[in-house]
């Protein structure tokens, strides 16, 4: 038996982790359960359209389904948190990624700034209402 490619041993293991069957996933994305397994079992490979298909159903990417990234960049359920923690302390206290990218110091001051300004603006919206 043929073993299988990182494809298709990425899209099993998020259709799993999203609690599909074989059959509803194959339903959802418009394909016999038959032909969606031969991806699974690495007996046929996407085209373009299928790959990006099946990344968006299972709120991932092409290229970490393809093998290109090793990050799965969209989670499948949002953080849980303890408590509610300060954005900006956050901030320097952690390591901070955009879109996969760690960001540098230089980054993470722009953001300050950009919140700062969202932070202000949105207090003079307040008074205004209030007024």
């Amino acid at each position: 038996m043929k073993e299988k490619s990182l494809f298709a041993q990425r899209l099993t293991d998020r259709r799993i982790k999203l609690k599909f069957t074989q059959e509803s996933f194959a339903n959802l994305v418009g394909m016999s359960r038959a032909r969606y397994a031969n991806y699974e079992q690495s007996r046929r490979e996407p085209d373009f359209e299928i790959a990006k298909l099946f990344a968006e159903h299972l709120k991932t990417t092409t290229d970490y389904l393809l093998g290109y990234d090793d990050y799965d960049r969209r989670p499948t359920t949002p953080p849980r948190h303890n408590k509610p923690k300060d954005l900006l302390k956050f901030l320097d206290e952690s390591e901070v990624m955009f879109d996969g990218v760690p960001l540098t110091e230089e980054d993470k001051e722009k953001v300050r700034k950009a919140l700062e300004l969202a932070f202000w603006d949105a207090k003079q919206q307040n008074k205004r209402k209030k007024s």
